[in-house]
């Protein structure tokens, strides 16, 4: 069966345990204005460096519960276009991962449910939740699985799969104008993914494959 309806933001239970902003988010603003329209050789190395420190602090910390929260995290995206334009990233990839967990709210949902995961509308609103928005993605699937392992918990892993999507920051070429302050690691490419639709749900044994479509 398939459902014919908007997908969902982040889900509201997850909200609910969201973190309060570290950073100042009116600087995103101030970052773009800078950074808008700007060819390589207009902004200076000491401009790169404040970006790359404030970036690294908004966006590598968000696993330990600090930087921007859900909530806010799509204001980065302009400032993630322009540095891209700016670094000449990729655009497009032909496939994109991204490896998680389920959310603690409903943490073995997939395992509850499967193989009939893909009827079950709650399941399908918690995967398109975790899915959604501006997120850290990945060009190597051995990497997305690594993020999804990297931590000792119960939780269901999936792996999230996407076939051509559009980038809004790839991590190629950027380390050398950040000047070293890393905040995407290898082969990492930031995705906008708007409205995410759940095409297909498998289990290999050791996680779940979640095919997904960005209807826009």
């Amino acid at each position: 069966m398939r459902y014919n309806r908007y997908a969902m933001p982040v889900h509201p239970k997850v909200l609910e345990k969201d973190f309060e902003n570290t950073v100042d988010i009116n600087t995103i603003n101030d970052i773009y204005l800078t950074l808008k329209g700007k060819e390589l050789e207009n902004i200076s190395d000491t401009l790169f460096t404040e970006i790359g420190n404030y970036l690294r602090k908004a966006w590598f910390l968000i696993n330990y519960k600090e930087g921007i929260n859900l909530r806010d995290r799509e204001k980065l995206a302009p400032v993630f276009y322009e540095l891209n334009r700016i670094s000449k990233g990729r655009q497009q990839v032909n496939k994109a991962y991204r490896g998680v967990r389920l959310s603690g709210f409903d943490p073995n949902a997939l395992t509850r449910t499967y193989p009939n995961s893909i009827n079950d509308l709650e399941v399908l609103e918690h995967l398109e939740g975790l899915a959604y928005g501006l997120r850290s993605w990945s060009d190597s699937k051995i990497t997305a699985v690594e993020w999804a392992t990297d931590k000792a918990t119960t939780k269901d892993r999936l792996l999230f799969e996407i076939d051509y999507p559009d980038v809004v920051l790839d991590s190629q070429n950027l380390g050398k104008f950040l000047k070293n302050k890393y905040f995407m690691d290898y082969g990492e490419v930031a995705l906008y993914i708007k409205n995410p639709k759940i095409l297909n749900i498998s289990f290999n044994g050791d996680y779940f494959n979640v095919k997904i479509k960005d209807m826009g």
